[in-house]
């Protein structure tokens, strides 16, 4: 079989290598296309050897404009990616949209019960999403339930059923015991209102003060700026593995949805500042079992933070997770 892996934001690396790696064998080949976002081109280098194309970047402005990258984009791949049987992806409009004009063969994997689903839903083949969002909430959305299908557990457990820890990780940070703390993504479409929004600099001012040591991850240029004149405060100078910085830690803050998420199924405190309007659903229920904690309160987060305490990873369920969502992608496969 020949596989197309349309990679198109950093969260999506995770999940969509360690699907290739379960599908990797002499029989399958396998075409990688990224776009130029974020973290994403660093990280696909860290988690596979094998070759990718860049087709695309991010692109700000208002919907025309974000319209016309899509369709650009989409006309691009459709250049460059001429001989495949199954394309696979977080909902890739140019990898959907071109597997149902060539005939092929689509799947997608999803988590985001707010997206916009129906820009490809109604051209996928397959879309696997975890089962606390409702099924009408994806319908609604514009994918027929027909092509729906919904498993136990989280995408995070997909990949962290192979996590092994890098037990030297903390050999290059400046402390052995600390938290994390990424920033809110205040560029995202989903904070629609104030972008001047962040609580991130109160956030580390208050765990400093305290005590705490704070591994901080910036994803702008601005936010760096959150950090300064801050002791007990460390930014690696390149990428690091983040589910090795949560696996190690006492804590996780974030206003990312993925990290929070990485963090409860490893067991680590996950202490969540998301800045859009209405959390997912995975969040609510990860919230509703006591895995999450979310405010966008710093003086609350650290007060339950004081709380908190880590537990047990959950890697004997992620591996139930991935025998599971594995065992259904080859029955779309090949069917």
């Amino acid at each position: 079989m020949k596989f197309w892996f349309d990679i198109t934001n950093t969260p999506q690396v995770h999940l969509l290598i360690a699907i290739l790696n379960a599908l990797e064998s002499n029989k399958n080949e396998f075409k990688i296309t990224t776009r130029d976002f974020a973290e994403t081109i660093k990280l696909l280098e860290q988690k596979t050897n094998l070759p990718y194309d860049i087709i695309g970047n991010y692109e700000k402005g208002n919907i025309l404009k974000k319209g016309s990258k899509l369709i650009n984009r989409f006309l691009e791949t459709r250049k460059t990616v001429k001989d495949f049987d199954v394309s696979i992806s977080c909902g890739s409009e140019s990898a959907v949209w071109n597997s149902f004009l060539k005939n092929k063969k689509s799947i997608a994997f999803g988590d985001n019960d707010l997206a916009k689903q129906w820009t490809y839903g109604m051209f996928v083949s397959h879309v696997l999403f975890p089962k606390s969002i409702p099924t009408k909430i994806l319908t609604k959305q514009g994918i027929s339930k027909k092509k729906i299908y919904q498993y136990n557990g989280f995408k995070e457990h997909i990949y962290l059923a192979d996590f092994v820890p890098n037990e030297n990780f903390k050999h290059d940070l400046p402390f052995d015991n600390y938290v994390v703390v990424r920033p809110e993504n205040v560029n995202a479409n989903y904070v629609r209102q104030n972008k001047d929004i962040s609580i991130t600099a109160e956030l580390l001012k208050k765990l400093t003060e305290n005590g705490s040591n704070v591994l901080y991850l910036p994803r702008y240029t601005t936010d760096f700026e959150f950090a300064e004149g801050l002791k007990n405060l460390y930014i690696p100078k390149s990428a690091i593995n983040g589910i090795d910085a949560c696996y190690f830690s006492d804590a996780v803050f974030t206003g990312a949805g993925t990290l929070a998420r990485e963090a409860a199924c490893l067991g680590v405190p996950s202490f969540s500042f998301f800045a859009g309007g209405k959390l997912l659903a995975v969040d609510s229920d990860l919230i509703s079992q006591g895995k999450m904690y979310f405010s966008r309160d710093a003086s609350k987060l650290y007060q339950h933070y004081l709380k908190s305490e880590k537990k047990e990873a959950e890697l004997s369920v992620a591996k139930g997770v991935k025998k599971e969502v594995m065992s259904k992608l080859n029955e779309f496969i090949y069917e």
